[in-house]
């Protein structure tokens, strides 16, 4: 039987010129169907190195071993999609992420199809499938008129790592192949929440992505100590909590206003399933720091200005809110966001504990679009500098 052979693999890091974003790769070489654990290793490699790949001409990849690809990252965890599958609506997952059904391809153990429009007869054994996309209409303070949105204006929906946060670790990576494209001209992204207009061009159908280990890096040395050795802890139901509260026109940070939900009328829940996680994580493969944390989600952070400093806890929400909009706005640039261009059959995988990253809308009248979505729930929690 043919396999992947590691010398057949190359990887070619980005191009940033003019940018300053410092991460991401092509790879090219690679048959996921078929392959060995020399070449899996070195592909594991460039995830991590890289933070975010596209894997090239993945047009005839079987969604069971695009699932098995993300198990060879964490063996030991359970074999199913990380965001937990049917049974879950907007009691648990909020309106904006409960209201649509959730499509695992069957008998590929957790591949999911996203996208926007009629998927065919038959997709992959899912029948007359029509999706419709996230839309940052459901999480923006100040969206889009339709006018602009269907004249090409654009924003990013909401960044964001993946996972389902209770009663379940961050997945490790995530894996997206590109099935089908919309076809229109390229979008205009325009955000302002730091006071400047920025704008950006990208591909319809594509996926932006920012640097947590970049982030970290244009802190000051004290924010660094701090953020080093300061934890935060997600509410249960995290996404149903965040209740009218809405993101910012850059799809990052918390915009004022908006009321989140009383823990006794969320589901019922259990203290053992919220984890407390540190504000950085370290890279299992180069020990890089990347600051990850979801602000939409953070219902109290545990700070600490130096090792052996009294660690302060903070439950007031705006103190939250207006804190880490002031670290996000570090890195809301656009030298600093990547939306790398993809083809049909190319397959982006991502280091989840890396890198956060969120969808771009675009307007129906470019057509359907078509993916095929896999992470799962880590076995173990992200690691950071401090116990």
């Amino acid at each position: 039987m043919p396999h992947q052979t590691k010398a057949e693999i190359v990887v070619t890091p980005f191009a940033n010129e003019e940018k300053r974003r410092n991460f991401g790769a092509t790879i090219t070489g690679v048959d996921l169907n078929n392959l060995d654990e020399e070449s899996f290793q070195a592909l594991r490699e460039a995830v991590y190195r890289h933070s975010v790949v596209v894997i090239k001409d993945q047009h005839g990849l079987q969604p069971a071993k695009q699932f098995e690809l993300v198990r060879r990252f964490d063996p030991e965890a359970t074999p199913k999609h990380g965001f937990g599958g049917k049974g879950k609506g907007a009691k648990e997952l909020g309106e904006a992420l409960g209201k649509n059904p959730f499509y695992v391809i069957p008998g590929s153990g957790g591949v999911t199809i996203v996208g926007n429009g009629y998927q065919g007869e038959n997709h992959y054994g899912l029948e007359n499938v029509t999706l419709k996309a996230m839309s940052h209409v459901d999480y923006h303070d100040d969206p889009l008129s339709a006018e602009d949105f269907e004249n090409g204006q654009a924003r990013f929906n909401i960044f964001h790592f993946d996972g389902i946060i209770y009663g379940a670790h961050p997945s490790r990576i995530t894996t997206f192949r590109c099935v089908k494209l919309p076809q229109g001209p390229d979008l205009t992204i325009r955000w302002d929440d730091a006071g400047t207009e920025r704008v950006m061009q990208c591909q319809p159908g594509c996926t932006a992505f920012i640097s947590g280990a970049q982030l970290y890096s244009l802190l000051t040395d004290n924010e660094k100590m701090m953020v080093d050795n300061s934890f935060w802890e997600p509410a249960p139901y995290p996404f149903a909590w965040s209740g009218s509260r809405k993101i910012r026109s850059g799809g990052l940070g918390l915009a004022s206003g908006g009321k989140t939900i009383p823990l006794d009328e969320l589901p019922e829940w259990t203290s053992d399933k919220v984890h407390k996680y540190p504000m950085v994580w370290l890279n299992p493969v180069t020990g890089e720091k990347s600051l990850q944390i979801m602000a939409e989600v953070v219902r109290k952070v545990f700070l600490k200005e130096t090792p052996n400093g009294v660690q302060r806890t903070v439950e007031d929400e705006e103190e939250i809110r207006v804190w880490l909009n002031g670290l996000l706005d570090r890195i809301a640039k656009t030298e600093y966001i990547l939306v790398p261009r993809v083809e049909e059959g190319d397959m982006v995988v991502w280091n989840n504990w890396g890198v956060i990253h969120s969808g771009i809308e675009y307007p129906l009248s470019y057509g359907p679009r078509t993916a095929h979505q896999c992470h799962i729930a880590s076995s173990t929690a992200p690691v950071g500098p401090t116990v």
